[in-house]
C-alpha cells in the first residue's frame, strides 16, 4: 500500500475557535502511563443547583472549550494524537477494534469513557456491541479481512483485538528489532487508511456494516 502523509490537526486536537476554561485545566498525577495534550470539545455548560439544593440542571454552554486529553488511552489515540493517521482512519479503527474484540467473545472490550467519537460512529459501535449472532460478527470480520488481505488483517487484529504492541507483532512475524516494529507500524497505519477509503466508498446506505 502507498504510505499516507501525516494528517494536520483535526477533531478534538483542532483548537481553532476554542477557548480556555475559566477554572483552568485539571492535571493528573505524574505517571509513566499517562501523557496529556490540550484538545477541544463542545462546552457542556454549567451545572446549576437550585436554591433549595433539591435538584440541579445544566445550563447549556456556548462553542468549544479546551480540555486535557490522555493521549495514551490506547494505540489508536496515540497514533491520532501524533498525526500519524487521519480522523477517518481513527474512526474506522474504532469500528474495527469493536469488531475484533466482539469476535473474541464477552469481556474482551476495552471501550472507556475517555474515548470520544462522533455521533454516527458511536451509533455504529453500539450496534456492533449489541450483536449476539456469531455469524454476523464473523461476516464483519470477513469484510475487514477482504479489504485488507491476510497479512494486514492479522496485524490489525493482533493490535486492535489482542492489544499487542508493534514490537510484539513484529516478533510474532519474525521481524525483530526497531526495524521490524517500524514496518508493522507502517502497515498498521496504511491498513487503517485503506479501511477508511473502503468504508467511504460504500456510501451511507449500508454503514451499519463497515
Amino acid at each position: 500500500m502507498a504510505r499516507h502523509k501525516p494528517a494536520p490537526p483535526q477533531g478534538r486536537y483542532d483548537l481553532a475557535g476554542a477557548r480556555a476554561p475559566g477554572g483552568g485545566f485539571g492535571r493528573p498525577p505524574p505517571s509513566l502511563h499517562v501523557r496529556t495534550r490540550i484538545g477541544a470539545t463542545e462546552d457542556p455548560g454549567e451545572l446549576i443547583r437550585s436554591s433549595s439544593g433539591a435538584h440541579s440542571e445544566r445550563q447549556p454552554g456556548q462553542g468549544r472549550i479546551h480540555v486535557t486529553v490522555n493521549t495514551r488511552t490506547d494505540i489508536l489515540e496515540n497514533e491520532f494524537n501524533h498525526r500519524r493517521i487521519t480522523k477517518a482512519a481513527y474512526l474506522v479503527g474504532r469500528i474495527a477494534q469493536a469488531i475484533f474484540e466482539r469476535a473474541r467473545g464477552p469481556g474482551a472490550s476495552s471501550w472507556t469513557t475517555d474515548v470520544r467519537v462522533d455521533a454516527y460512529t458511536a451509533k455504529e459501535l453500539a450496534i456492533i456491541r449489541g450483536i449476539d449472532d456469531a455469524r454476523r460478527i464473523n461476516a464483519l470480520v470477513d469484510w475487514l479481512r477482504g479489504r485488507l488481505g491476510p497479512i494486514d488483517a492479522n496485524i490489525l487484529q493482533r493490535i486492535l483485538g489482542e492489544k499487542k504492541s508493534f514490537a510484539e507483532v513484529a516478533t510474532l512475524t519474525g521481524k525483530r528489532g526497531d526495524r521490524g516494529a517500524r514496518s508493522v507500524a507502517e502497515r498498521f497505519r496504511d491498513g487503517l487508511e485503506a479501511l477508511a477509503d473502503a468504508k467511504a466508498a460504500r456510501g451511507p446506505q449500508r454503514r451499519a456494516r463497515p
